[in-house]
């Protein structure tokens, strides 16, 4: 049985539908609560929009929307496969099919492409102007090594 008493407020849940007059907009109150559900050995919860009447939970418009392992198997195996391990091995490590793996890493090009597409958006650079941001990229991040070209 639930817990009684005032519900709580989700004034920092957005409306993940496009559609909706209400889309992207925080603090409105017109997010409630829908319960929750277990998937992957953790606790989702559910929203509904008053807007739109439309249902969503945490992850909807992510990449592990829909996916059923949880995130740390999922982001250990991309980055297995991403530093250079073949996708059978693996999916022999993680007890998957190889297939799992080739999708995962379509739908995480597909997510690299989104958040690229709303960076990059309305840059007015020149080839040797992106070049030059390039070098000073790289140059900063030397030190640590994390960003490559």
């Amino acid at each position: 049985m639930g817990k009684r008493g005032p519900k709580s407020k989700f004034t920092d849940v957005v409306c993940p539908n496009k559609a909706c007059k209400d889309h992207g907009v925080t603090g409105h109150g017109n997010i409630i609560g829908n319960g929750t559900y277990k998937a992957r050995n953790t606790i989702v919860r559910r929203y509904i929009c008053r807007s739109c009447k439309k249902a969503f939970c945490d992850s909807t418009n992510t990449f592990y929307y829909n996916l059923r392992k949880d995130e740390a198997t999922i982001d250990l195996a991309l980055s297995t496969s991403i530093k250079g391990m073949s996708n059978e091995a693996t999916a022999d490590v993680f007890k998957i099919q190889p297939a799992t793996i080739k999708r995962w890493l379509a739908l995480a090009a597909k997510q690299c492409d989104k958040v690229n597409a709303t960076l990059m958006k309305n840059l007015n650079l020149s080839k040797i102007e992106m070049d030059e941001m390039w070098v000073i990229i790289k140059k900063s991040s030397s030190k640590d090594g994390s960003i490559r070209r």
